[in-house]
Order: structure tokens, then C-alpha cells, then sequence
């Protein structure tokens, strides 16, 4: 026999996958880790710190193609002032120089499948579903 589903709780639960955790502290210190980042530094000073870049690295691993990131950094800007806004070009060279990590601090494990045209988080039974053309799947 199959017990009721909590409806609260399992709405609950599809609302969360679309939660986000952006933190934008990179604003905070922007301009005293650039400092650092310059300080002896030969050749073309660096016009965004290290932590704006791995925010930009996981924006673009997680949503957004390089270029359409210029367009989203321009309107960001409108609403929070102090952005800086870093050009194609130059995000595009900091990326490819960057060893960057990505790491889920949620505590719960977390399903994200990636591929070329961005992230997306799942339910268990949409491979079983498309493969094997069940319409019930795993859920």
C-alpha cells in the first residue's frame, strides 16, 4: 500500500532545486585584493580580482556563454553600482588562466548533470524514461 505524499514537503522540495547561492562578496575587498594582485606586478595591471573572476567562471559553467555574460554583467551593473564590467575579451583570457574549483557547502547531496548548453538539476527517472520510453519512470 503507498502511503500519502506530504504535498508541503514535496513542494518544498522542487522549490529549493531552484534556489542559488550567489554571494557577491567579491565587492566587499575588490579594490585592496586588486592592490595585492598588482602589488610587483610587471606589465598591464590587473583590472578585476581573482574572486570576481571565479564568479564569472561559475556563471559561465553554470548558465551563460562568455559573450551573453558581457550583456548580463552590463545589466547587473545597472543595479549595483560598483560593478566593474569586464569585457568579453578579458574574461575570456582570465578564464582560460584560472584554476578554479566549484564546491557545494549545502550539507545534502545534489544531483547537477552539465553539458554544453548549461546546467541543469534532475529527477533520477528522465534518462530511464527517454531510454526505455517508460512514462512512470523512478520517481
Amino acid at each position: 500500500m503507498q502511503s500519502k505524499r506530504n504535498w508541503k514537503e514535496y513542494n518544498e522540495k522542487l522549490v529549493r532545486r531552484g534556489e542559488l547561492y550567489i554571494s557577491l562578496d567579491f565587492l566587499e575587498n575588490w579594490d585592496e585584493e586588486l592592490n595585492r594582485m598588482n602589488e610587483g606586478k610587471v606589465g598591464r595591471p590587473f583590472r578585476f580580482p581573482r574572486t570576481f573572476m571565479c564568479f564569472l567562471a561559475f556563471l559561465h559553467v553554470a548558465f551563460l556563454p562568455l559573450r551573453q555574460m558581457e550583456g548580463f554583467l552590463r545589466k547587473l551593473s545597472e543595479y549595483i553600482p560598483e560593478l566593474k564590467v569586464a569585457d568579453y575579451s578579458t574574461v575570456c583570457k582570465r578564464l582560460r588562466k584560472l584554476d578554479f574549483e566549484l564546491s557545494s557547502n549545502l550539507g545534502e547531496d545534489l544531483v547537477v548533470a552539465i553539458d554544453s548548453s548549461g546546467m541543469k538539476i534532475t529527477n533520477r527517472g528522465e534518462w530511464i524514461r527517454h531510454k526505455w520510453k517508460d512514462e512512470k519512470g523512478l520517481d
